[in-house]
């Protein structure tokens, strides 16, 4: 259940964010970058949870082997923006930490979300 939920899931999410960066809405409402951070953890804490139901090497990491592979994976991200976007903007620390704090938020999120499908997935077998 929680691989289907997290094509799905992602899927939309990628679809918006394209769509966000295409008719640059992240611009006009600049607000909209904190959900989609938000939502980007979430599907963060999917893609992991259905990787480690598929049986590979993520699944034997340690409680600090998480905390050091979803660290990288935000690091990575916001270093991809500053490669994408040409540079640093002028609120670059500001605006990072914002997004890091809110990534957390939502693979924390992301983390009760996969609970609770693999808690209605034990439930319906």
């Amino acid at each position: 259940m929680v691989y289907s939920f997290t094509v799905i899931f992602g899927m939309t999410f990628a679809t918006a964010h394209v769509l966000a960066e295409w008719l640059s809405l992240y611009w006009y409402y600049p607000w909209l970058d904190i959900p989609m951070h938000i939502l980007g953890g979430v599907v963060v804490m999917l893609i992991v949870a259905s990787l480690r139901t598929m049986g590979t090497p993520i699944r034997h990491l340690s409680r600090w082997g998480n905390v050091v592979l979803f660290s990288t994976i935000l690091l990575c991200w916001e270093l991809f923006g500053i490669y994408r976007y040409g540079g640093l903007k002028p609120d670059f620390w500001s605006d990072t930490l914002i997004d890091l704090v809110f990534g957390v938020g939502g693979i924390i999120t992301g983390f009760l979300l996969v609970r609770v499908l693999e808690r209605i997935d034990t439930l319906t077998k």
